[in-house]
């Protein structure tokens, strides 16, 4: 920059290309400036957020020169301005697709040396379009709690919370709730999910009497359950306590009953997500793809890869959603690793529950991948890890493995072009990668990718 700029300072600024985060890339008379709330080829007013030695952020306050994909916030029609989590809140979404498609293509091209013709599909759910399309997809939504008692949503880049009138990107049976509009004393945040015919609200902090009372009555009306935990992340009333300085454990309420607290546990603390002709029971607590089609889609682009693979091996596991579609649907014999001891729980229940008591066709255990010095065989390798990616260690392991397929899920563009690099480095050859707009109206995409040796 010839100039550094100040924070507050308002600049003219010419957009000129999609960046990563929902961000756009703009130049000015201080030099490169990465903006939100804004689209390639607009000129906008723009104030500095963010200062750094090479470049800078800003935050649109004024299209001067609005593109005709630019659409009216939508965040203002939900009573939820401001927000974070919604980048293209303000974008059509045929058009929020292509952007994300250009930023991912970008990432793959600088940091994995991938070019790709790359485009971002719709989702069954956005498929048809429709005025409304892309608002109503999110089956796990968390609202962060004022020390007033009052639900609602960090401001977007902050930890201010705003009140919110319709809860952002929801399905409408966590809209419908209404606990946006609730006051819950001593709760610090509300988690909602829903599964198939069934949902979970989990309230972590310590509530009051009026808080589990009114948590207590929104549960009931809507059939949902209901899960009060500690400020550590524990039931209320379970697991170790401290008591006079010594360890102590405490009972787990029984379904329905109160504690001194006031915290309770109503119905069950499991949903059941069906996907294709396969249920799965998951803790309400546990990883589960957030929207609605996502978990169909996906397990599907898996399925379509490993017809005739003698055997697989399900890394990150979670539930068992990939592995067991296969084990169940293909008949393909399944081992499944994952971190989380309650994750495998609810992959081995779901097992006996779809291949039956005793059946040795899918194998379930805990462990940290990235810790491991050896992985079991397989013919096909599957991975869905953290946005954090796979890294060199497990890279490593899974080539040397004798696998000769790795079906990749990715939620971040820029692990994925970096752990691709790192495959292709191994003699692996990238076959495929797609493309699918399961965060809509969000800066996030989530992609599938084969590789083959």
């Amino acid at each position: 920059m010839n100039e550094r700029p100040q924070l507050g300072d308002e600049l003219e600024l010419q957009v000129l290309r999609p960046a990563a985060g929902g961000e756009s890339v703009a130049t000015g008379e201080y030099g490169t400036v990465f903006v939100t709330g804004t689209l390639p080829g607009e000129t906008v007013r723009a104030r500095i957020t963010e200062v750094k030695p090479r470049f800078a952020r800003a935050a649109t306050v004024e299209a001067l020169d609005a593109a005709a994909a630019r659409v009216p916030d939508r965040r203002v029609a939900w009573g939820a301005e401001g927000v974070g989590g919604v980048e293209f809140a303000h974008v059509d979404l045929a058009t929020s697709r292509d952007l994300k498609a250009q930023a991912a293509r970008d990432q793959l091209a600088r940091i994995g040396g991938i070019e790709t013709e790359l485009s971002v599909a719709p989702a069954p759910l956005e498929a048809t379009g429709g005025q409304d399309a892309g608002q109503a997809w999110r089956t796990r939504v968390q609202l962060a709690v004022r020390p007033d008692g009052r639900p609602g949503m960090y401001r977007a880049g902050t930890h201010d919370v705003v009140d919110v009138d319709r809860l952002p990107l929801a399905v409408g049976e966590l809209d419908a709730l209404g606990v946006q509009h609730g006051v819950f004393p001593g709760v610090s945040r509300i988690e909602l999910a829903a599964g198939t015919g069934c949902g979970t609200i989990v309230a972590t902090g310590r509530p009051s009497a009026q808080a589990t009372a009114a948590l207590r009555s929104i549960a009931e009306a809507s059939g949902f359950s209901l899960l009060v935990a500690s400020s550590h992340g524990r039931v209320a009333g379970a697991g170790r306590r401290q008591r006079g300085g010594k360890q102590v454990r405490a009972r787990r309420p029984k379904p329905g009953s109160d504690t001194a607290q006031g915290a309770i546990t109503l119905g069950e603390t499991t949903l059941l997500q069906r996907v294709a002709a396969s249920d799965f029971r998951v803790s309400a607590q546990r990883f589960w793809q957030v929207h609605r089609d996502a978990a169909e889609v996906l397990s599907d682009r898996v399925l379509s890869r490993i017809d005739g693979t003698d055997s697989v091996l399900d890394l990150y596991c979670g539930a068992g959603l990939f592995s067991l579609r296969a084990a169940h649907e293909l008949g393909v014999p399944v081992i499944g690793l994952e971190g989380s001891a309650r994750a495998v729980e609810d992959a081995r229940a779901n097992a006996q529950r779809l291949l039956g008591a005793g059946s040795t066709g899918a194998e379930f255990g805990t462990a940290r991948i990235e810790r491991l010095t050896e992985l079991p065989g397989a013919d096909t390798v599957i991975v869905d890890p953290p946005r954090a990616g796979l890294g060199q260690k497990v890279v490593d392991l899974i080539s040397g493995t004798g696998a000769g397929r790795l079906l990749y899920v990715s939620c971040d563009p820029g692990t994925f072009a970096r752990d691709a690099k790192n495959l292709l480095e191994r003699g692996w050859r990238l076959e495929t990668v797609e493309g699918h707009d399961l965060f809509p109206l969000t800066a996030h995409v989530e992609f599938f990718s084969e590789f083959v040796r």
